[in-house]
């Protein structure tokens, strides 16, 4: 007589986790404190830059008075080398500050007008099973870096990002997939607005 004795034990049987409500809810509100507190840190780089502006506009004005100033002293007298010199010198300084002050306006219009619109359309378009480890702005650049729980989810995901008013004319111009050593996928993704090339994927095993 045979008998058959069953050692794959109920307690070894894969479970089904679904993800709850509350853990859901802890997410969704984990999200928003991160959105607010950049949110918040967008609001002071702000404020710090106009406050920086201000202080290049006085300076530029007065440097724009004492140009006007040099130039009718130099019309009206005879040409004076130390005076001409001081002339050159305050007109490059003059430009210098033109310069800084384009800079902080560029600046100060990435911050405000940059970065809180692609939080809030990356937190519209959540794909569950994709989740970012960090976001980078450089310039018109945009760099995402995450992890995927399959390969399938990163194109789904990206196809739609791009029918969001933030990535309206933009392309993913560089895109990497790679695995680490724990074996989890990761990717990589580069936009730039106005770059119509190509693609380039490169998946690593």
């Amino acid at each position: 007589m045979k008998s058959r004795v069953n050692l794959y034990a109920p307690s070894y049987h894969p479970t089904l986790r679904l993800l709850s409500l509350p853990l859901a809810s802890v997410f969704w509100m984990l999200l928003l404190l991160v959105m607010l507190a950049v949110y918040g840190y967008l609001r002071f780089e702000e404020q710090r830059l106009s406050t920086d502006k201000l202080a290049v506009v006085g300076q530029l004005s007065q440097n724009n008075s004492l140009a006007k100033i040099l130039q009718s002293e130099l019309a009206s007298l005879k040409v004076d080398p130390a005076l001409q010199q001081q002339l050159v010198d305050n007109q490059l300084l003059l430009t210098r500050k033109q310069r800084v002050l384009a800079e902080i306006d560029g600046q100060a219009n990435l911050k405000t007008n940059g970065f809180a619109p692609l939080m809030m359309e990356l937190a519209r378009n959540h794909q569950p099973g994709v989740w970012l480890s960090h976001i980078g702005l450089d310039g018109r650049n945009v760099i995402l870096e995450g992890s995927a729980s399959e390969s399938a989810l990163i194109p789904k995901w990206l196809a739609s990002l791009g029918d969001t008013q933030y990535f309206s004319g933009q392309e993913f111009a560089d895109t990497q997939v790679y695995r680490d050593g724990e074996q989890q996928l990761n990717f990589i993704v580069a936009s730039a607005i106005g770059v119509r090339s190509t693609a380039s994927a490169q998946e690593k095993q």
